[in-house]
Parts: structure tokens; C-alpha cells; sequence
């Protein structure tokens, strides 16, 4: 599996110094930082163009978009994509008026393209004539929109469900699980065959975060 650092934040400098950290951090290819609105959850963050004078090092970034109209933000983000290393846009589809129009923007910007559905958001919610088509499906584990909660379980029998729907429309789709992971989710997301975690609590009050990163590439798929 492939650690996401997730970062949550309204702030400007822990974003700053939580990118240092990740950009330390063996294997770590890409961060993902989360937007929120404000609307879509009680909770407010920096938007992307506060980002453009960062500093990402090698990191890629995956943006997840929790907020009332994902197209509103991805057309922010393809206005300011030159400064950013961005590998994918993954947005919340229960405020999304158009999975189509926002698979088709992603993709044709050059982004991979993701949705994001939330933890009582069923699986058949995603447009079936999409799924061929999207990159990264995003299963949230914990009820979008605040780090620190803990890993809801029910989420499981969404990562088999959406592991069939891959087995036959799109094997080179990536299962990434966000929200209260901790190590002793590993080894059973390993057997149902996720591909990468959001990880940020966990990580970001760790004393010793390369443990983090040792543990989760210690369960790589095969």
C-alpha cells in the first residue's frame, strides 16, 4: 500500500511544516490536502491557491475536495496547475452536480481523476459509465470533513463491493481508504486489497512518523 500523508489545516504554516516532514519521509510520493468549504462540513481550510508558493520538493499532490460544488474548485485548481505538482483531483460526489463534467475537466487538465464518496454514501451513487473511466476512487472511513475520528468498520463492505466492480470494469483502478486509519487496520486492508491510505493523525502526532510509513510499506500488496 502507498502512504498519502493527509493534510487538514486553515493554516498556511502547519501546511508548510507538515509538507517538510512528508518530503522526509521515505517512499512518500504524494500528499494529499484536503479543502473544505465550510458548507459541505463545519470546518473551514486553505484553498488551493494559498499553495502556489510552496515549496513540494519531489512530492506530487492529490488534492480532496470536500466542499458544496467540486467544479468550482478543480476549475481554480486547472487556473493555477502550473504552480502546483498535482497528480490527481479526487472530489466528494454528494455535492458534485456532475460526475461527467468533473472526470472530463480532470482528465483533460492532466490530473487523474477521483471521486471521493463519503462513509454512508453507498458505492452505487458512482455513475456505473464512469467507472471505466476514473483513475483513483477514494473510500472515506470516517464521516468527511475533520481529522482525529476513528476508523468506522462499516466501510469494509464497501472495499469488497468496489473490489468486484474493479475485478470487471477497471483493474488499474486505485482503492485508497482516508480516515482514522491506524496500524491495526493494515494487515486487513492488505487482504482486501487496498491500494493506498490517507493517512493523518495518526501521522502527524506520531513521535517517531517513519514508523508510520515502515508499517504501511511493511504491508504492500503483491
Amino acid at each position: 500500500m502507498k502512504l498519502y500523508p493527509a493534510i487538514l489545516t486553515d493554516s498556511i504554516e502547519v501546511v508548510e511544516q507538515q509538507l517538510q516532514l512528508a518530503k522526509s519521509l521515505s517512499s512518500v510520493e504524494a500528499v494529499q490536502i484536503d479543502i473544505i468549504d465550510g458548507v459541505f462540513a463545519d470546518n473551514l481550510t486553505v484553498t488551493p491557491i494559498d499553495l502556489i508558493n510552496l515549496d513540494f520538493g519531489e512530492l506530487k499532490l492529490d488534492f480532496h475536495l470536500m466542499v458544496e460544488e467540486p467544479l468550482d474548485y478543480l476549475n481554480e485548481i486547472v487556473q493555477y496547475q502550473k504552480f502546483l505538482p498535482i497528480r490527481a483531483v479526487l472530489g466528494q460526489i454528494e455535492r458534485m452536480s456532475s460526475q461527467d463534467e468533473f472526470i472530463e475537466l480532470t482528465k483533460k487538465s492532466g490530473f487523474l481523476a477521483g471521486l471521493s464518496i463519503d462513509l454512508f454514501t453507498p458505492i452505487t451513487e458512482i455513475k456505473e459509465s464512469l467507472i471505466s473511466k476514473l483513475d483513483v476512487v477514494q473510500l472515506m472511513s470516517i464521516e468527511a470533513g475533520f481529522q482525529g475520528q476513528k476508523f468506522d468498520e462499516r466501510v469494509i463492505k464497501k472495499i469488497i463491493e468496489l473490489n468486484k466492480i474493479r475485478n470487471t470494469k477497471n483493474n488499474k483502478l486505485e482503492i485508497i481508504l482516508d480516515g482514522g486509519i491506524k496500524e491495526a487496520h493494515l494487515e486487513q486492508l492488505k487482504k482486501l486489497k487496498a491500494d493506498g491510505v490517507a493517512v493523518g493523525s495518526w501521522l502527524w502526532k506520531n513521535d517517531k512518523p517513519e514508523f508510520v510509513v515502515q508499517m504501511i510499506n511493511s504491508k504492500n500488496s503483491t
